[in-house]
């Protein structure tokens, strides 16, 4: 059983060991290497997965986000890349950030020190990342530019605190652990649309509910835009903390699949639609462009991995796509 372990309780070998093991996936030419894959697959995915009467938009939904595929669609990216990370060294397994822990002071947190994920972007070098191993200037990390996203000149980018001033807190995903269902018609990102991926994924806002506090998008979707840089994009698995965010959410998603067994055992497997959904999104839809289905990735522990605790969840210019 692999288990996922939050930044803070790797040791010195394993940190080594896993960003090793992703600048090995990285080698090559930008564009061109094992690595590119995944910001293929996240930026392809951008295709309407819609019904005709729908906003033929993959905005309004798409086969990967703002809609209930959301949670089981990066699942098994993290799963495509933790099998590659482990085909170079066996001990791997992904880590999981855990943003919360870093809301009172997010640009201290250790996820950017210089042997993990490095730090914030220069202003004075178009906000490249200036240290770790993924900074520029060491040339183990290529990333193009993308200057349709406002991203000029090559390099990995972050410009934290720019859209918004803070990361999620305990409190704000409480309000994600304490939804009862999975998702609702229309299976959207309205934020009306109430439901634990809905909010999860951070469409939920404080236009549809007077009880979130913080203003703008909230959740998953709020953690990329305080990263800024290449996070802000549909390519941005170009940054890796990406995978360290995303493993949070799906440990998430894992803590609210488990007391929902508790407390709803009757309602398994807690997903919805089961069918008559839009296309990629019912539970028997195969997860594409891979073979699974979401039906496959509904339980981790058949997936043999489990997470190992960190602390107790409580029960143009450019616009990004992770904004309200």
């Amino acid at each position: 059983m692999n288990i996922r372990k939050e930044i803070r309780t790797l040791s010195p070998s394993e940190k080594l060991a896993f960003t090793n093991a992703l600048l090995k996936l990285r080698e090559g030419e930008a564009g061109a290497t094992q690595y590119d894959r995944y910001v293929h697959w996240h930026h392809a995915v951008m295709k309407p997965t819609v019904h005709p009467y729908e906003p033929q938009d993959p905005d309004y939904r798409n086969g990967a986000h703002l809609g209930p595929a959301f949670l089981p669609w990066h699942r098994e990216m993290l799963l495509q890349l933790e099998s590659e990370l482990q085909a170079i060294d066996s001990n791997i397994t992904l880590p999981y950030w855990d943003w919360t822990l870093d809301a009172a002071d997010p640009e201290k947190s250790p996820v950017w020190s210089a042997d993990l994920m490095g730090g914030n972007g220069a202003a004075n070098d178009g906000f490249n990342v200036q240290i770790g191993p993924f900074a520029y200037r060491y040339g183990g990390w290529p990333v193009p530019a993308y200057p349709q996203d406002g991203l000029s000149g090559p390099g990995l980018k972050r410009q934290f605190s720019t859209l918004v001033n803070s990361l999620p807190t305990a409190t704000d995903l409480k309000m994600a652990m304490n939804e009862g269902l999975y998702d609702e018609p229309n299976y959207n990102a309205s934020p009306f649309n109430r439901g634990f991926r809905n909010r999860l994924e951070g469409w939920i806002t404080q236009k549809g509910d007077p009880q979130v506090t913080t203003p703008g998008s909230q959740l998953h979707n709020r953690v990329h835009l305080w990263i800024g840089g290449n996070m802000l994009a549909m390519t941005s698995p170009e940054d890796p903390v990406f995978f360290l965010h995303h493993c949070f959410i799906d440990k998430i998603w894992a803590d609210w699949q488990a007391q929902m067994m508790l407390d709803k055992p009757a309602q398994a497997p807690h997903y919805c639609p089961m069918e008559g959904g839009p296309a990629g999104h019912n539970y028997d839809d195969v997860i594409k462009p891979w073979t699974r289905r979401i039906r496959d990735v509904m339980d981790i522990s058949t997936l043999g991995y489990t997470y190992e605790p960190a602390t107790p969840l409580t029960k143009r210019p450019f616009k990004s796509p992770f904004m309200a």
